[in-house]
């Protein structure tokens, strides 16, 4: 997977992910110095970039230790390229959670999943030189796995409040879904994208990628906490719902990870990858940033906002389903979902 060169990129990645978190430090430090706005825009924009870098490098790491301590590369790869790409989100969420943001928990997750739906595949579907094929598997499981999720989690909001018995319920049909994933990755018809065949270079010592990917982790938990003070702190200063904030621009760019693994897949011709990683991210925010948060902190939220999210998230589902249904997207069924988008980002400011 990584070579001799790439495992010093990912040494100097480090080093100046670790930079950016202590450039982020001092624009903190002169809030109050500096115009508040110009202050929380910077560390926003900085934040943001920190949580894409980390997480790249954070999942390389974790399939590369994963692979060493003897997991299967299989198993490992296709469960990472999914459960990797949601960790800008997971952090960010978890980080709002902790300063009792839970209208941000929220927007940041469903709008990152109907960012991914609409988004994501739009683009995929627009960019690909012939129509995406979708697997029957996808169809079948991963779509049913996704409904679960989605109606799991409306129901759960149905009192303003997703408690711990409906965490405990998401991580166990989470658990389920990761063990069926296990099991079907021994299925050799599976294919992953081609940078997961390449070998390991076992020559690097366990150490050092055992300490990058913890350096990435410490970066991954600092800049979603970065990322979900500035957002707070930049609404209030515009006079801007910060649940509006995290729905839109912070789920947009927690969502860049997939849609840019999503645009690399479709160009090596990919599709069920790129399926996988798409509706597999989708499942993993649901599942288990909802569930893990829900679990140690019920999460509460009512109002318009709620109702137009859970409504247009189980709408976005079924649309992919309609559009998925002939096991073809085609390019200008692309241009539709990310037209629904712009029309989901427009009545979401005149809420």
């Amino acid at each position: 997977m990584l070579s001799e060169t790439s495992y010093s990129q990912y040494k100097i990645n480090s080093l100046i992910n670790i930079l950016g978190i202590a450039a982020g430090f001092v624009l903190v430090l002169l809030r109050g110095s500096l115009p508040g706005l110009v202050v929380e825009i910077a560390l926003f924009t900085l934040s943001l970039i920190l949580l894409v870098r980390a997480a790249d490098v954070f999942t390389d790491m974790a399939v590369i230790v994963g692979e060493r301590l003897g997991l299967s590369k299989l198993n490992t790869g296709i469960l990472i390229i999914a459960i990797g790409t949601s960790a800008p989100e997971l952090f960010s969420s978890i980080s709002a959670a902790m300063q009792n943001q839970p209208e941000m928990v929220v927007g940041n997750v469903i709008g990152t999943v109907i960012a991914n739906c609409l988004l994501g595949i739009g683009i995929a579907a627009i960019v690909a030189k012939q129509p995406l094929e979708v697997h029957r598997e996808v169809l079948s499981t991963q779509m049913s796995v996704f409904l679960a999720a989605v109606l799991i989690t409306s129901f759960g909001f149905f009192d303003g409040v997703l408690g711990r018995l409906e965490g405990g319920i998401l991580l166990v049909v989470l658990g389920f879904y990761l063990r069926y994933n296990i099991v079907y990755a021994n299925d050799a018809t599976i294919e992953l994208p081609d940078e997961m065949h390449e070998p390991v270079n076992n020559k690097q010592p366990m150490a050092l990628m055992t300490g990058l990917l913890v350096i990435n982790l410490v970066c991954l938990f600092l800049s979603g906490d970065f990322v979900v003070s500035s957002l707070s702190n930049g609404a209030d200063l515009l006079g801007l719902s910060s649940a509006k904030l995290a729905t839109s621009l912070l789920a947009i760019g927690t969502s860049i990870p997939e849609i840019a693994t999503a645009i690399m897949l479709v160009r090596k011709n990919n599709t069920d990858s790129l399926f996988g990683e798409i509706i597999g991210s989708n499942i993993f925010d649901y599942l288990g940033i909802f569930g893990v948060i829900a679990l140690f902190k019920p999460i509460e939220m009512s109002g318009a906002l709620l109702n137009y999210l859970l409504i247009f998230a189980v709408a976005s589902y079924a649309l992919l389903y309609v559009v998925m249904n002939d096991r073809k997207i085609q390019s200008l069924e692309g241009v539709a979902l990310l037209a629904l988008f712009a029309g989901f980002l427009i009545q979401l400011t005149n809420l």
